[in-house]
């Protein structure tokens, strides 16, 4: 009987370092799963604040790139406006010739046009001002050239020099001289 009490006690001491090696062996797993969880969910908290980040700069993003948009919408609006305020005003010059005041108006510009110079002057007219260009030139005591070679809605341009001085004093170029002045004033006025 010894050799059996030896056995027995042999197989509880087995049985007993098995029991403590599976315990350590479950308190060990249990570690490891234990900190596999705290990873994945700091491996998930990184990806949830990536995914957040990405997704304010995104946001954000669409929202600069809307506002953007906006205002170039706007601007293209504005600048439409102001060149239709513009285009209504050469509209408005087109029937200046009917109106009663215009020869003093074409005398006036005359006189401008032709202050100060000398010489072989060059008055290019509409054919449609022809005629008072001559009373304008006769009115001025101006010795002119009267050429009708311009379509314009009114006013002139007078040429010296063999061509090389021009005065350009036509309802169109006064009207190009102002849009480029007076723009910013116009956007004031209209978009207040």
């Amino acid at each position: 009987m010894a050799l059996d009490d030896i056995f027995n006690a042999l197989d509880e001491q087995a049985d007993k370092e098995i029991e403590q090696l599976l315990s350590d062996a479950q308190d060990q797993a249990a570690a490891i799963a234990a900190e596999a969880e705290d990873q994945a969910a700091a491996i998930q908290q990184r990806v949830a604040d990536a995914t957040e980040k990405a997704t304010r700069e995104r946001a954000s993003r669409s929202v600069n790139a809307a506002r953007l948009e906006s205002k170039r919408r706007l601007a293209a609006v504005k600048e439409e406006s102001i060149r239709q305020v513009f285009q209504a005003a050469a509209d408005k010059l087109a029937t200046a010739r009917s109106q009663s005041d215009y020869a003093n108006v074409f005398g006036a510009l005359a006189a401008e046009a032709t202050g100060g110079l000398a010489g072989n002057l060059e008055v290019l007219v509409d054919s449609a001002d022809a005629a008072l260009a001559e009373r304008t030139a006769a009115d001025l005591g101006l010795d002119v050239t009267i050429k009708p070679e311009i379509s314009t809605s009114g006013g002139l341009i007078v040429r010296t020099g063999g061509g090389r001085i021009m005065r350009r004093n036509t309802f169109e170029d006064r009207l190009d001289k102002a849009d480029g002045l007076i723009q910013a004033d116009v956007a004031e006025i209209l978009f207040q």
